[in-house]
């Protein structure tokens, strides 16, 4: 199946703007059920100052069905990145978070201001050293230190003042098809590339069409292929990185030109 190609800012956006699909595709990540989700008006892409790379960021303010069968409030943080970035963009976007103060119903029905807890996903378009794995998560464990005890309460000062991290590495991905996670992600895989020229597209095998909901998720990918707004937002996101290319490798000539020079 054709699809677009979500490692671009203009189709990625593109799919998530279904909130449907988008609850599916965070639930599925992060292995809990969510019942209700709203996207953040928090959406930035800017440039890092050293690598000059384009950051992809989307905010969630979701409800979470847990295993014990509880409801709780959660802040998801969805950030993309081509290339490696500068890590202090990642913590400045994570402070702003942590500064932020969400309105909530309470159990009264009354709105209250609250620091929801986080969970922080990574869609990274590069690897990470020693660690040749396509999904990590960073999780957390209350520990009692005297005894070692893990401990299974939960509380609300440790949950706002700590979060989970799940990191996915579309370059470690696989073709095997087996999970549902590995399925939902395939439809970022880069392997499925249509051709070395033309990486806007990607053929997708058929059976993934065969589970109802990642049919959606072609099927809305497949319409972002056919979209002229996205086909021109994909067109100008590759001008700008390829003027970004460009004007590096002038600087490293200039840079290897220089240390000549000196020698």
């Amino acid at each position: 199946m054709i699809i677009a190609n979500p490692i671009y800012d203009a189709v990625f956006k593109y799919l998530l703007e279904d909130t449907n699909i988008a609850r599916f595709i965070l639930s599925t990540i992060i292995g809990e059920e969510i019942i209700d989700i709203e996207v953040k008006p928090q959406e930035h892409a800017i440039f890092s100052d050293f690598y000059l790379v384009k950051v992809f960021r989307v905010d969630f303010k979701a409800t979470v069905q847990t295993k014990e069968g509880e409801s709780k409030k959660i802040l998801i943080e969805l950030q993309k990145g081509k290339q490696l970035v500068d890590i202090m963009r990642f913590r400045r976007y994570l402070g702003e978070n942590y500064q932020r103060e969400d309105e909530i119903k309470n159990e009264k029905g009354e709105i209250e201001k609250r620091a929801l807890p986080i969970i922080t996903i990574y869609i990274l378009g590069f690897t990470l050293e020693n660690l040749p794995i396509p999904v990590i998560k960073s999780g957390r464990l209350y520990i009692n230190v005297d005894t070692q005890e893990v401990l299974t309460a939960k509380n609300e000062f440790i949950e706002a003042v700590t979060h989970d991290c799940y990191v996915i590495q579309i370059p470690h991905l696989s073709l095997g098809l087996q999970t549902k996670l590995q399925k939902v992600l395939a439809v970022f895989n880069q392997k499925y590339i249509l051709s070395r020229d033309d990486k806007r597209i990607l053929n997708i095998p058929n059976e993934l069409t065969d589970d109802e909901i990642i049919k959606q998720i072609l099927d809305r990918l497949a319409k972002a292929a056919m979209n002229e707004d996205v086909r021109k937002q994909i067109e100008a996101e590759e001008e700008i990185e390829n003027a970004i290319e460009r004007t590096l490798r002038e600087r490293d000539r200039i840079i290897e030109a220089k240390d000549k020079e000196i020698e």
